[in-house]
């Protein structure tokens, strides 16, 4: 039997081994203690709002996942656009679905905070990474020439919408 994976809000105590998670992934952001820490809960602030998951098997962290919610209001109604900023999980932890696990929290997460529009960049060549968020409804929206460095390469934006009234507040499997 395999170990329970819970996906939960990510807590200061994490910080350490959400930062070693990122150091195990090359193709995740390299943050400052800083920069993580303001994806915890006491951070919130408005308009600008973020969190931050982590997936925790038998008391490890072995994922994490960080996104950003910009509420924007204009003429024509609410935006209220969220962007994934980072993910990762653990290589030893890797094809076991606690990447999607992670990002349906990070979708549900923005669905309750009145998201309307959920995207991302992913390098291009991450066909593991782009699979992964096809699975949870995102598709190409744009290409960034150049955005990534060491090595240079494309970004693909991917995007979906979020449906607010989502039905039992599902997402894809």
């Amino acid at each position: 039997m395999s170990p329970t994976v819970v996906i939960r809000p990510m807590q200061p105590a994490d910080l350490e081994q959400v930062r070693a998670v990122a150091a195990a992934s090359p193709e995740a952001p390299q943050w400052s203690p800083g920069v993580y820490a303001s994806y915890l809960p006491a951070a919130q602030e408005s308009p600008l709002c973020r969190t931050a998951y982590v997936a925790e098997e038998e008391g490890r962290i072995v994922g994490f996942a960080a996104a950003t919610l910009l509420r924007l209001s204009n003429p024509g109604g609410e935006e209220n656009l969220c962007e994934l900023d980072s993910m990762a999980v653990d290589p030893s932890a890797r094809r076991r679905g606690i990447g999607s696990r992670l990002a349906r929290a990070l979708l549900g997460w923005a669905r309750e905070k009145g998201g309307r529009h959920f995207s991302l960049e992913v390098r291009a060549s991450n066909t593991a990474a782009i699979a992964l968020y096809g699975r949870q409804g995102l598709r190409e929206e744009g290409r960034r020439t150049r955005y990534y460095a060491d090595p240079e390469e494309d970004a693909l934006i991917l995007g979906r919408a979020i449906t607010v009234g989502s039905p039992n507040g599902k997402f894809p499997p």
